[in-house]
Formats: structure tokens, C-alpha cells, sequence
């Protein structure tokens, strides 16, 4: 099957640029770029978004469409790398979905939860498929573990651990702003916490009933003059009583861009450990087992998320996921700010 790629929306703060990792695959290839109207100027710090664009399009080999509805005309382009700020999206996801564009979506989905709904209705309402682009499930290390889960190999699962952290800093030009908070929706534990959040999800199997977290900005100066924290802890409780524990955030030590994860699962009958050196070691009655690595996280998510729309299926990660990571996460700054936990179970 060959694949056209768009992309609406290039040069955007915090976003990852999916279409590079779609056109290494052989089946895809970009055909046209283009910005969106409204852009937040805290997204593109300086740079000017539409001479940015072409440039980017030039770069890729690629059309630059001045209006991102033509783009969405184009019948050679099937699959919109959608690389907006979080306030835009629910309205060019609708784009997307009367065009009849499957999409991928970097995280944070959108603002809120009101715009997590657009998105759901959407999708849901045509023939298109999201892909939101939280690979932690595709980790080679992490993904073995969940297989170690799944068939049993540590009994019922009790309390999981999470530390998700991009260590080095700030990358290169960012400066934390009250403009970034207001297009993005938070801080770091808004950017990383959507990776531990949504695999503690998956492997849990439930809904989070309650959260209890902590936040600050404990590094960098400008973030504390914007409001914006850097770290942040979460303890969960889901409903059929599993524990969790989120640490996650951007932190100073080591050298970028290396981020850094460790998961802990305990369960009735063992353990299983992981991290972010590619190691997975099952600790059950048996002797420690290491579990072998396999394809990257990020090409094999997009493969699986190709091969649904090939054979007609959903999409690995869906909007509805998106959604119920957001909903946690807003429960999580409630709780911050309150010094209380939140109970989620009395909130839609």
C-alpha cells in the first residue's frame, strides 16, 4: 500500500514531527505541508510559521499549501501528520475527519477535556482512524513486560511504578512562558506524563479512580516566574485496586537529549523490572529471565497503526485514550493545587 503523508503544522514547540518517522517507512512518502490558522507565537518563539513551512516543505520534497483545506483535498494524501498546538486540534481533527484523513497526533490530544470530546465524536463519527502517539506501549522494553502481565507470569497485578524523566534540561531556545502553559495546558508533567500515564492505563486494565499529586518547578527560573512546574509526582488508585506511582517531569542531570524511565510491577506472584537501558528482567520463582529487545518503539507503532487502517481495524491508540489520559492528568493539577485527592469516579 502507498502512503501519502500532509502536515499541518511544522516548527511547533513541543511537538515531534511524526511525518520524518512515517516517510522512513518504504510504503510512505510526504507530499505537502502546511501550517494552520491562529497559530500561538509562544509555539513558534521568533521564527515566522509560514516561511518556516516552506522551508520545510522544500526540505522534505514536498508541496507547500498556503491553506491547510487544500492539503486536505489532495487525493494522494491518506494520513495527516497533525503536528499542531493542543488548542488547535479538535478543530482541524474535524478537518481531518470530513476529508477523510486518517490521522497521527502528538500528544497532549488538545487542551481539554471539551476538546477531547470534539476529537472522540469525530473520529468516531467516520471513517477515520487517530493514532495518538504514546509509543511507551511499543517500547521494546516495556512491551515485553506487558506480555509478562498478560500471561500471567507475576500473578495479579498489585502496584506499578512509573519514573518517566527527560534529563539535560530545557532543549535548546525554550524558555517556559504563562503563553506556552495557556497553548499547551501544563507544564512538563503534562508532556512526559502522558507516556507513564497511558501505559499504567493499558496494563492496569481499569479506569483510575483516584489521584493524588504533587507538582512544582523546583530547576529552572523561568519556570517558576511562569507558573510552570517541572517535576511532579502522582499516586493512583484504579478501580479494581491496583496502586500506581508516576514520577515524571524534565529534570537537569545527565546529557540531553537522553530521557530516562524505570517501571517496577509487583504482583501476587513476582516482579518484572525495566528500564530505559533496554533491560527487562522478570524476578519470580524462577531464575531472573531477560527479555529481548525488538524494533523501536516509535517505527513499530506506526507500522501497527498502517496495518489497522489496511485491514479495516481501529487504531492501536485512540482518541478515547487520549482522552482518559487527559482526564487524569487535569484530575492530577486539581489535586496539586487543592492538596487534596481528587476522586474521578464523580467526574465524567
Amino acid at each position: 500500500m502507498s502512503i501519502g503523508i500532509g502536515v499541518i503544522g511544522c516548527g511547533v514547540r513541543g511537538q515531534h514531527s511524526y511525518e520524518l518517522a512515517l516517510a522512513a517507512l518504504p510504503q510512505c512518502q510526504v507530499r505537502a505541508v502546511s501550517q494552520y490558522p491562529g497559530a500561538s507565537p509562544a509555539m513558534f518563539e521568533g521564527k515566522d510559521a509560514e516561511s518556516h513551512a516552506r522551508k520545510y516543505a522544500q526540505r522534505l520534497g514536498a508541496e507547500y499549501c498556503p491553506d491547510h483545506t487544500d492539503l486536505l483535498q489532495r487525493g494522494d494524501v491518506q494520513v495527516v501528520s497533525l503536528m499542531c498546538e493542543p488548542r488547535a486540534a479538535p478543530a482541524l481533527v474535524e478537518d481531518c475527519c470530513r476529508a477523510g484523513k486518517h490521522i497521527v497526533r502528538d500528544k497532549p490530544m488538545c487542551l481539554d477535556l471539551p476538546g477531547a470530546d470534539r476529537i472522540v465524536a469525530a473520529v468516531e463519527g467516520c471513517d477515520s482512524e487517530l493514532l495518538l502517539t504514546l509509543g511507551t506501549r511499543f517500547s521494546p522494553t516495556l512491551r515485553p513486560a506487558a506480555r509478562r502481565l498478560i500471561a500471567g507470569d507475576i500473578g495479579e497485578l498489585l502496584t506499578a511504578t512509573f519514573t518517566y524523566l527527560q534529563a539535560g534540561g530545557p532543549l535548546d531556545g525554550f524558555l517556559g512562558s504563562p503563553g506556552y502553559v495557556e497553548a499547551v495546558g501544563g507544564g512538563e508533567v503534562t508532556n512526559f506524563g502522558h507516556y507513564a500515564i497511558d501505559y499504567l492505563l493499558w496494563i492496569a486494565g481499569a479506569p483510575v479512580a483516584t489521584v493524588y499529586a504533587t507538582m512544582g518547578s523546583y530547576f529552572y527560573a523561568d519556570y517558576q516566574d511562569a507558573g510552570m512546574e517541572d517535576l511532579g509526582q502522582l499516586m493512583l488508585r484504579f478501580s479494581n485496586g491496583v496502586l500506581g506511582t508516576v514520577i515524571t517531569g524534565r529534570t537537569t542531570t545527565s546529557p540531553r537529549p537522553e530521557s530516562y524511565f524505570r517501571l517496577d510491577l509487583t504482583g501476587t506472584a513476582g516482579s518484572i523490572q525495566c528500564d530505559s537501558q533496554d533491560e527487562c528482567v522478570l524476578l519470580s520463582r524462577s531464575a531472573p529471565q531477560p527479555q529481548s529487545t525488538g524494533i523501536g518503539g516509535i517505527p513499530a507503532m506506526l507500522r501497527a497503526f498502517l496495518t489497522a487502517i489496511e485491514a479495516g481495524e481501529p487504531s492501536p491508540i485512540t482518541a478515547r485514550d487520549g482522552r482518559e489520559v487527559l482526564r487524569v492528568l487535569k484530575a492530577a493539577y486539581r489535586s496539586a493545587a487543592e492538596g487534596c485527592a481528587v476522586n474521578l469516579q464523580t467526574t465524567s
